[in-house]
């Protein structure tokens, strides 16, 4: 199951990335960087529990794009799903920004991790990865595993 896991890892672009800490967060009305790329990549998320591989495709940004196909991503997010078994919970744990990922194009990225827990895979974390194109945050990368300790 884990080497399955590791597959989905494919399309994301992340492997100690070094980031910075988020600031605390503004006020105001306008919601901040970390909570606007929160509701993006929740929204993605919710996609893809749902079994809606090509909407979140279609919804993730160029770059995970550009490393699979639409089709792909149905085939191996089906895959994996039906292995992690239904979606139980998930919390944010952290939430990190950086101008630089490694083997990706400079830009404005965000990495959340979660606790989550599926029916077969009760102690999980998540990592989501975003980018900010054109105004909005948009998944770029994303993996499922085991959680550590």
């Amino acid at each position: 199951m884990i080497r399955s896991l590791r597959t989905l890892a494919l399309a994301a672009i992340l492997a100690g990335a070094a980031t910075q800490p988020v600031a605390a967060q503004e006020a105001g009305s306008q919601p901040t960087r970390e909570q606007a790329a929160q509701r993006a990549a929740e929204a993605w998320l919710a996609l893809f529990d749902e079994g809606k591989y090509k909407e979140s495709w279609q919804a993730a940004g160029s770059q995970f794009q550009q490393q699979i196909t639409a089709e792909q991503w149905a085939q191996q997010g089906a895959a994996v799903a039906t292995q992690l078994g239904a979606f139980q919970r998930r919390e944010l744990q952290d939430t990190r920004y950086t101008t630089e990922l490694p083997n990706a194009p400079a830009g404005e990225y965000m990495v959340l991790l979660y606790s989550s827990a599926f029916a077969n895979l009760p102690n999980a974390r998540e990592v989501a990865v975003l980018q900010l194109e054109d105004g909005q945050w948009k998944v770029v990368g994303y993996f499922v595993q085991p959680a550590q300790g």
